[in-house]
């Protein structure tokens, strides 16, 4: 039986912190898109990015966990890495975009390479851990795909045959290509109508 690699040596240390460190940042960058998005008046698609911001840190608080679940020893004083983060777009239409790539690569790449360093140096739980969060990154990254067609296309309210939408203010419900504006019951503007994502199966 192969012999875990000590904790506190181990590259899978320094792959937690920066994903943990990762985490943290994608999490603040949803929540300035989620900041944006109120400007722009568009509150369904604020609480999509919280949300996406609420994974990201329940992300970090499992690769937070892990860290101290395996480190030998009371205090982490420092942990030394070093590692690019992009600084990208900063608008919604681009940085839905930008954000969408960066996804697929920490699904498609990243999680999978840190969960294969894991398993060699004899953590299997942890190699479990980024290969479950390496699949709600990639539906993440999907999900942003969707929004950067429908926000560069002008779509995000508009479709091609009648549907149903519903205002996530008061549940008023209206079927046509686009909803109304205000909603004709609370009276809220457009952009608290909810958005259909096709998430597949």
């Amino acid at each position: 039986m192969k012999q875990n690699v000590n904790f506190n040596e181990s590259k899978t240390l320094t792959n937690l912190a920066r994903s943990f460190a990762s985490e943290c940042m994608e999490g603040a960058k949803y929540q300035f898109m989620a900041q944006q998005c109120v400007t722009e008046k568009l509150n369904y698609l604020q609480m999509v990015f919280k949300t996406l911001a609420k994974h990201e840190m329940s992300h970090a608080k499992v690769f937070w966990e892990l860290i101290h679940q395996n480190y030998q020893g009371d205090i982490i004083q420092n942990i030394d890495m070093s590692f690019g983060y992009p600084f990208d777009c900063t608008d919604l239409i681009q940085a839905s975009m930008c954000h969408s790539k960066s996804e697929k690569y920490l699904s498609d790449n990243i999680y999978p390479t840190f969960a294969k360093i894991a398993k060699e140096e004899g953590y299997p739980e942890i190699e479990h851990k980024f290969k479950l969060i390496a699949t709600v990154e990639n539906c993440h990254s999907a999900l942003l795909e969707q929004i950067h067609q429908k926000l560069s296309s002008n779509k995000l309210y508009k479709s091609q045959k009648s549907e149903k939408w519903k205002c996530s203010q008061c549940g008023f419900e209206h079927t046509a290509k686009q909803p109304p504006s205000p909603c004709p019951l609370c009276g809220y503007e457009q952009g608290f109508y909810e958005i259909k994502f096709d998430m597949g199966e």
